[in-house]
């Protein structure tokens, strides 16, 4: 039937239908439905938009909460002063991505688009810097088994783009610094993530089963800060930082943060002191100055996977 979740206000559970590509399903939807184009969104009307706080809304897009059929979704509008051509190609990008990997619970759900205005599900929870607020709320999630579970799906996320689905890998270029990467993932209702704002994912094209190397386009941007792999950082520091003389990387960028995020879901130091031990000798490989030698997304999930079963043999720890 589809994806089961349980709704922790009222302890109900509540699914939504699995649904091919071109259509949706949201929660409490018995079928799935064509996404929306301009017709639909005129016709049936989305009623909007209470806007999201301005922090989790980004600069390209204003972001609200609108109903569609009684269903809540949430409303992209493109920003009137960012309907320049970057912008717009951004933006367009960001949709494609949607659609291509539209058959992944992970990636956000994409109900219609019409111009500059895109119509995605919604989660009540919202991005994952508000983790901390809710785990103060929900206290019985707050625990190992929460917690890791949330490391595991960042980087199953991971190995979806870097599974080279059209001939591409993608890699996270809009990620500065960790908050920034953490505004750009949802929490469902139980504490899962979803990857909400694609937009600056950046393709990198497989050749003989090899990312061609290239730069995140960030004109202005100079990426030399701890959090960022050592191959961002600008390399001349005498000279002003200059994208045109950049030398190119790979997807092994986002290798490189992994350590860092899974270390702010883990967040209570008991609890780091009972997983981190276990992902030392792979996190280690992960901050790998040199990129060749760092590990794929899919060896780091194995390993992930491997520990959480092994924790959880031992009951007590959960």
């Amino acid at each position: 039937m589809g994806n089961f979740i349980l709704q922790h206000m009222d302890n109900r559970t509540k699914c939504k239908p699995v649904c091919g590509y071109g259509y949706f399903g949201l929660y409490g939807m018995e079928d799935c439905h064509l996404w929306l184009d301009c017709e639909d969104m005129r016709d049936v009307g989305l009623e909007g938009a209470e806007r999201i706080p301005s922090g989790t809304a980004g600069l390209v897009k204003e972001v609200g909460i609108g109903k569609w059929n009684g269903y809540d979704v949430v409303i992209k509008k493109m920003r009137r002063y960012h309907y320049g051509r970057l912008s717009h190609k951004e933006f367009e990008h960001g949709v494609q991505i949607l659609k291509d990997f539209s058959s992944q619970s992970e990636i956000l759900q994409l109900v219609g688009k019409c111009n500059q205005t895109i119509v995605t599900e919604y989660h009540a929870l919202a991005d994952a810097t508000n983790l901390e607020k809710h785990m103060e709320q929900y206290k019985l999630y707050d625990n190992i088994s929460t917690r890791f579970q949330l490391c595991i799906d960042f980087v199953h996320i991971m190995t979806i783009f870097h599974s080279g689905q059209g001939g591409k890998v993608y890699a996270h270029c809009d990620g500065n610094e960790v908050l920034i990467l953490l505004w750009q993932f949802l929490l469902t209702d139980d504490f899962r993530l979803v990857i909400s704002d694609v937009d600056a994912l950046v393709d990198f094209e497989i050749l003989n089963g090899v990312a061609k190397k290239k730069v995140c386009p960030v004109e202005s941007r100079n990426y030399s800060v701890p959090f960022n792999a050592p191959e961002q950082h600008w390399p001349y520091k005498e000279e002003p930082f200059n994208i045109s003389r950049m030398p190119p990387y790979d997807e092994k960028i986002d290798i490189w943060k992994i350590p860092h995020v899974c270390k702010i879901f883990l967040h209570h130091e008991y609890i780091k002191a009972i997983v981190l031990p276990h992902l030392l000798t792979i996190h280690n490989k992960c901050k790998n100055k040199n990129p060749k030698d760092r590990p794929k997304a899919t060896e780091i999930l194995q390993v992930y996977n491997n520990v959480y079963q092994h924790l959880f043999k031992n009951k007590s720890i959960v």
